[in-house]
């Protein structure tokens, strides 16, 4: 004898086992899209820094200029490809600010001939052989695909001390 209630049970059980998957692999695949958006950020993230990084490395190679004072430097704006869409500029984002400017003399803290260590140190050369402190700035700016709105820009900001 059929009992009635017993039809269409394996359908019904059919039906949720395939809306249960359903959910779970639209989960599966929106979790995937934002790795791999993050993965992309972080790529990007990742070439910007090491462009700044570029752009400080350029900049204090070019404090070692003949006769150049570092505050005379001509302004860092080199492009780092083909496209220039990936440049190394001077000074602060958006604002007009010189890229190297001089400190006061204790900006970086007491002198390094009041330090107890005197390894590599010459004496007698007078208080300006400890150098300049000067505060130096580039950024990078990544525009992307190619517009000035779009892409990303980061700032390097430090104090360097250099001469004799």
């Amino acid at each position: 004898m059929r009992l009635r209630s017993q039809q269409g049970s394996g359908l019904l059980l059919a039906i949720i086992v395939v809306a249960v998957i359903t959910v779970v692999a639209v989960g599966v695949i929106r979790f995937s899209a934002r790795e791999l958006s993050g993965s992309f950020a972080g790529r990007r993230q990742d070439a910007v820094v090491a462009c700044a990084e570029a752009g400080r490395q350029l900049l204090l190679s070019r404090f070692r200029a003949f006769g150049i004072s570092p505050v005379q430097l001509t302004a860092v704006n080199v492009a780092l490809d083909p496209a220039g869409n990936t440049r190394v500029l001077g000074g602060h984002v958006d604002a007009n600010i010189q890229q190297v400017t001089v400190l006061p003399t204790g900006a970086f803290g007491p002198s390094p001939f009041g330090m107890q260590d005197r390894s590599n140190v010459i004496r007698g050369l007078g208080s300006d052989f400890a150098g300049t402190p000067y505060r130096v700035i580039v950024h990078c700016q990544d525009r992307g695909d190619g517009t000035l709105t779009s892409g990303r820009q980061l700032e390097v900001e430090f104090g360097v001390r250099f001469g004799l």
